[in-house]
């Protein structure tokens, strides 16, 4: 079954999602995992700048969804617009923007998604509509809460 996790209170500034889906993405590919990006169109060059601007220690590979297809298909991290889905299968997909993905439910699913949803009340009451969709397809999601974490003891 598809692994669904909500990581919430992410910060809604662009340069505060902006870093923590870098490091995500970094883990993520520290992990070997093959991750599809689904970020607004209106995001993607930046969120692209700042992959291309970590440091040398913490370089994420990645390429455009608009890339040669080879590069695409070799590529452990898309970033691509919400309206297109992955060419063949990927083990994660990371939605950072509010709408639901059209096209996750169709074909072959994920091993697991990831939605980011910002401190933004408007980008939380569209999280909770994508919750119960995930609900309503049988996967099971779990809810991760940045806030928390960062108010959580040394070691915890």
């Amino acid at each position: 079954m598809t692994q669904v996790a909500f990581h919430l209170n992410v910060p809604a500034t662009p340069q505060g999602w902006r870093a923590y889906v870098c490091r995500l993405l970094a883990k993520a590919h520290a992990a070997r995992a093959r991750v599809w990006v689904a970020v607004a169109d209106a995001d993607l060059a930046a969120l692209d700048e700042a992959l291309w601007t970590l440091p040398a220690d913490d370089f994420v590979p990645h390429v455009r969804w608009d890339a040669a297809a080879l590069l695409v298909q070799r590529s452990p991290i898309v970033l691509a617009p919400p309206t297109v889905s992955p060419p063949g299968p990927r083990g994660v997909v990371v939605n950072v923007q509010p709408q639901w993905l059209d096209w996750l439910d169709q074909g072959a699913p994920p091993t697991r998604v990831i939605e980011i949803v910002s401190t933004d009340d408007e980008a939380k009451a569209a999280a909770r509509q994508r919750w119960r969709r995930y609900q309503q397809l049988g996967w099971d999601p779990q809810a991760y809460d940045r806030a928390a974490r960062a108010g959580a003891p040394a070691g915890a």
